[in-house]
């Protein structure tokens, strides 16, 4: 994403605003909970043809690889993660979003959340163990959580992207 260098970010930090995206993307997708145009603008695809579900629930699939990720590396002596974690191109998802806005939120908070949770529980020397990236390449513990936050304020973009365009 143009603009945003997390080259700097350090895990704590990283944990913090990944922490905070539960919050950030209910303010954006539910600013009010009772509003019966909620739900439906959430599924309303935008100009790009991808509704704002769609993108929480891609976010979501995509902090659930990358968790993983950090998992293996932090705790497999050889670790291989999915081509996912380096290569956006492959986060393709074959199953639909939760049909309810409020539960996909919740699977949002749940993984944001577990990766937090994990991040702070990685001991220093470990941030730079290195995975092997299915298909070719490596990929440190650092940049795997970086790009956790990368994803996550990604997608909020493109969410308030997609719902300006179908507010109209």
């Amino acid at each position: 994403m143009s603009g945003l260098d997390l080259s700097r970010l350090a895990p704590s930090d990283a944990a913090a605003a990944l922490r905070s995206y539960p919050r950030r993307y209910r303010a954006v997708l539910q600013p009010v909970k009772d509003d019966e145009d909620v739900e439906e603008l959430a599924h309303r695809a935008g100009p790009d043809g991808v509704s704002g579900i769609q993108l929480l629930s891609d976010a979501t699939r995509t902090l659930a690889i990358l968790a993983e990720a950090l998992h293996q590396i932090t705790v497999n002596p050889t670790p291989v993660v999915h081509a996912a974690v380096v290569d956006a191109t492959q986060r393709q998802w074959e199953t639909a979003p939760p049909e309810q806005l409020d539960d996909a939120l919740t699977l949002l908070a749940n993984e944001a959340t577990g990766m937090a949770d994990a991040i702070e529980h990685v001991p220093p020397e470990a941030w730079t163990r290195t995975g092997t990236v299915a298909g070719g390449g490596s990929v440190s513990a650092l940049d795997v959580v970086r790009e956790a936050v990368r994803v996550g304020r990604a997608g909020l973009t493109d969410i308030e992207k997609t719902l300006r365009s179908v507010r109209g």
